[in-house]
């Protein structure tokens, strides 16, 4: 005998680490929403080392719509993209286990981009937006202020990205004028757009058409793996026939994504990165 889907207007998926300070904004607003449409709230976290899974197990007890999954197992992989990928698709995989069928699915980051414009209003306005557009759009993100910052992400017909993943892996000096042309100077271009089109956009926030959604993942089955929302927008692009449109509601730049105007800025970036890496090492020791 086959079981009916449960109707869920939103479902929200949304990965956590030491974000402890942003998380309350967050449940804040999903509570506000659940009074108004059924949701459901998947949040994997792994590793932090403040008390941020505190704070998502007590959201979880006072609202029933928001499940915890356990994303420990991607800390055995060493490569930042794939514990990513891995995580996101984890996310995806109990989504696709459930018996609901949602009209959406609104992938957030929980940390400080949620700081400026993350609210109800925000999201209802979105599902309005590929209500209207289903035909054209399998996605709407979302762009940032002070500049439009993830790049690494972001693909479009003006801006294919070619090679970014081994840019932003390339630690040397030498990189920074091919930084500055194919990451700094395509941020500043698309935050002086308004709204635009785009095969791959996230940057902090991205709502699907949920039956687009399902047609493509995260994981890409390679040893060297394509930042995984790229990976995931290209295939539904290609499946689709659609795009993502980015609008001009803007959310919080996080500062370390932020466009380096020159060398010297650049080299005291690097300069502090690495500070702040030794100091780690020695404080947890």
């Amino acid at each position: 005998m086959e079981h009916s889907l449960t109707s869920i207007d939103i479902v929200f998926l949304g990965l956590a680490q030491n974000c402890e300070k942003h998380l309350g904004k967050f449940f804040n607003v999903i509570n506000e929403i659940s009074k108004k449409k059924k949701i459901k709230v998947f949040i994997g976290e792994n590793g932090s080392q403040d008390f941020t899974f505190d704070v998502i197990q007590k959201n979880i007890s006072l609202n029933d719509k928001i499940h915890f999954i356990d994303t420990t197992f991607i800390e055995e992989f060493s490569d930042r993209i794939k514990r990513l990928a891995l995580a996101r698709q984890e996310l995806k995989n109990h989504l696709l286990k459930e018996n609901i069928n949602p009209k959406f699915v609104c992938v957030v980051d929980l940390d400080d981009v949620l700081n400026n414009n993350f609210n109800s209003d925000l999201i209802n306005d979105l599902s309005i937006i590929l209500e209207k557009n289903d035909d054209k759009y399998f996605g709407v993100s979302l762009s940032s202020k002070p500049y439009y910052y993830d790049i690494l992400n972001f693909e479009s017909d003006e801006f294919p990205n070619k090679g970014l993943k081994q840019l932003q892996n390339n630690r040397s000096i030498k990189s920074y004028n091919t930084r500055k042309k194919y990451i700094y100077d395509v941020q500043k271009s698309l935050t002086k757009k308004t709204t635009f089109d785009c095969i791959s956009g996230f940057n902090g926030l991205c709502m699907y058409i949920y039956k687009d959604f399902i047609q493509s993942d995260y994981l890409e089955d390679n040893d060297d793996p394509t930042p995984e929302h790229l990976y995931l927008n290209r295939t539904l692009c290609v499946k689709t026939g659609k795009k993502i449109l980015v609008t001009k509601n803007l959310l919080r730049m996080p500062q370390e994504h932020k466009p380096l105007d020159n060398i010297f800025l650049f080299i005291v970036e690097k300069l502090f990165k690495y500070i702040l890496i030794y100091y780690r090492k020695f404080r947890f020791r």
